[in-house]
C-alpha cells in the first residue's frame, strides 16, 4: 500500500481561534489600563485634597491665637521646638549606633570625640592611634561596616615630641544609615 499525504494544503492552525484570543486579551488589557488610570487619578485627587487640608490646618496652627501676646507666643513656640528636638533624639536607637561604632573600632584606637553633625545621620569621630597603619585599618573597617556610608578622613597628624612620634591624631566623618 502506498500512502500519499499532502502536508502543504492542510491547515494546522486555527486562525479564527488565535484572532479571538488576541482580541479578547487586548480588550482585557484595555479594561485593566482604564481601571488603573481611574485609580491613579482618584489617588491624585485625594492627595491634592489632603495636601490642601494639611496646609489649612498648618496655617491655623501657626497663627497666633487672639488674646496672647507676641512674646508669650514666641516663647511657647520655642518651648515646643525644644521638646520636639528632645523627643526626636529620644526616638533614635543610640545603643545601636554606639554598638555600630564599637564593632568597627579596632585595637589601638581611642576615640576622644563622637558627635552627631547638623544632619541627624552625619557623625564626626576624632581620636588617637598608635600608628597611621592603625588609622588606615580603622578607615577600612568603617567603610566595610554595614550601616555606615560616606566615610571620609578629614585630618591626621603625628603627635609627639622631638624626633620620636608617639601616635597619630585623626578625624573622620561618616553617615549612619539607621
Amino acid at each position: 500500500m502506498n500512502f500519499t499525504i499532502n502536508l502543504a494544503t492542510r491547515t494546522y492552525l486555527d486562525h479564527r481561534l488565535i484572532n479571538r484570543v488576541a482580541y479578547s486579551s487586548i480588550a482585557l488589557l484595555l479594561v485593566l489600563a482604564a481601571w488603573n488610570i481611574y485609580r491613579v487619578s482618584s489617588a491624585m485627587g485625594e492627595k491634592n485634597f489632603l495636601s490642601s487640608e494639611i496646609a489649612a490646618i498648618e496655617g491655623r496652627l501657626s497663627a497666633k491665637p487672639s488674646g496672647i501676646s507676641d512674646s508669650d507666643f514666641t516663647r511657647q513656640k520655642g518651648r515646643v521646638r525644644f521638646y520636639n528636638t528632645i523627643i526626636e533624639r529620644k526616638s533614635k536607637n543610640w545603643l545601636a549606633v554606639l554598638e555600630l561604632f564599637e564593632n568597627a573600632t579596632p585595637e589601638g584606637i581611642s576615640l576622644s570625640l563622637l558627635s552627631m553633625g547638623k544632619a541627624s545621620e552625619e557623625w564626626k569621630l576624632e581620636g588617637h592611634a598608635r600608628s597611621f597603619k592603625t588609622v588606615r585599618q580603622y578607615l577600612e573597617k568603617l567603610e566595610a561596616a554595614k550601616g555606615l556610608s560616606e566615610v571620609t578622613l578629614l585630618s591626621h597628624q603625628n603627635m609627639g615630641e622631638g624626633d620620636k612620634a608617639q601616635g597619630v591624631k585623626f578625624a573622620f566623618t561618616c553617615k549612619v544609615l539607621h
